[in-house]
């Protein structure tokens, strides 16, 4: 799970993307209504929210939405697609350090975000600690069994900023040469369960080829027409872990 590398910070959702987005937020709403002891005032946490693609999806469900990230040009772009909504907090803040009360967020989500920041033990145990006792945290992070690292390799001085096939596989590999984490499935839930929470459901989003499908002269974009087969691949035990790019997973915390 842990790489030699500083992870690389993580790119944004383009807007563009609605199958992914889509996808994401569909099974986040699907738990998050399913959290216990709700109070009158909903609060949703968005950590990692980048530029608020993913986040607006979810938000209609929740009285007040909160999104935190460290990039402000990301940042910035979500408040003004938001145009100043009251329900609406967008912050500046680091994952491993938030500035909120415990138990204050009765949802919590973070899509594709726990892969690329320096401290995960740190920031899964801010997740769990500002989750509301029955709330519900969601997250998406790069899995083991997709066979591409989508993040690059950093070997010696040199940097590439392409997919590298097979490296997930090579765990020892991985953990010297990449610039983000995967997760196995146990990985992920050692780091939840170990903090009080409880495992809801596991799901596999596969790639939906949208990032691709805007690069003309990419290698990727030439694979469009698999996105049917590859998303099929999903309702497939055995292949849904081996054709999802991202392992979802929902938790709740114990009361």
């Amino acid at each position: 799970m842990e790489i030699q590398n500083t992870p690389v910070l993580g790119g944004t959702a383009p807007r563009h993307a609605w199958r992914t987005a889509n996808k994401l937020a569909d099974f986040a709403l699907r738990w998050c209504r399913a959290v216990e002891g709700a109070s009158p005032e909903q609060r949703y946490l968005d950590v990692g929210c980048g530029n608020g693609f993913i986040t607006e999806l979810v938000a209609p469900c929740f009285d007040e939405v909160v999104g935190i990230d460290i990039e402000g040009e990301r940042l910035g772009e979500f408040r003004a697609h938001t145009g100043g909504k009251s329900k609406f907090r967008i912050l500046e803040m680091s994952a491993a350090r938030m500035e909120f009360p415990s138990n204050f967020f009765s949802c919590i989500t973070s899509f594709e975000v726990l892969e690329h920041v320096t401290d995960v033990e740190a920031t899964v145990r801010e997740m769990a600690r500002v989750c509301k006792p029955g709330g519900i945290i969601v997250i998406s992070v790069p899995q083991v069994w997709f066979p591409f690292e989508n993040h690059g390799a950093r070997i010696g001085q040199r940097t590439f900023s392409c997919k590298i096939p097979i490296l997930p596989y090579i765990r020892p590999l991985h953990r010297r040469y990449s610039l983000a984490r995967v997760f196995s499935s146990a990985e992920i839930d050692q780091l939840f369960v170990s903090k009080r929470m409880k495992l809801l459901g596991t799901s596999y989003a596969s790639p939906q080829f949208e990032r691709a499908a805007v690069q003309a002269h990419s290698w990727e974009s030439k694979l469009v027409f698999l996105a049917p087969f590859v998303g099929g691949c999903e309702k497939i035990p055995f292949l849904r872990a081996l054709s999802g790019v991202s392992l979802l997973k929902a938790y709740r915390k114990m009361t």
